[in-house]
């Protein structure tokens, strides 16, 4: 039987981003991760050239940070974050 074993760029993480009010969590790899930051940043610096400065996407939409759904999503993963955090000390451990 063949042992596959992952590198680090092809093995998928749970990344979870806060955006416009939304919550999306997604499986990707490190590579992936890494372009989305390279164009969030990109977007940024442009917004940040505009004579005004910073504008948002809609001016109609507003972030509902404090709606109950966004609440619950947050907290959900949160407590997701800290059960692997756990799982993954507890793996760790030379005791377990």
């Amino acid at each position: 039987m063949e042992e596959r074993i992952e590198s680090p760029e092809t093995q998928q993480q749970q990344l979870t981003i806060f955006y416009n009010g939304r919550v999306c969590v997604s499986d990707v790899t490190e590579l992936q991760a890494k372009a989305i930051l390279i164009l969030a940043n990109r977007e940024r610096d442009e917004r940040m050239k505009s004579p005004t400065g910073w504008e948002p996407v809609s001016p109609t939409l507003k972030s509902p940070v404090n709606s109950p759904n966004t609440a619950l999503s947050m907290k959900r993963s949160l407590q997701r974050f800290l059960q692997k955090r756990k799982t993954r000390i507890q793996a760790t451990s030379p005791y377990h």
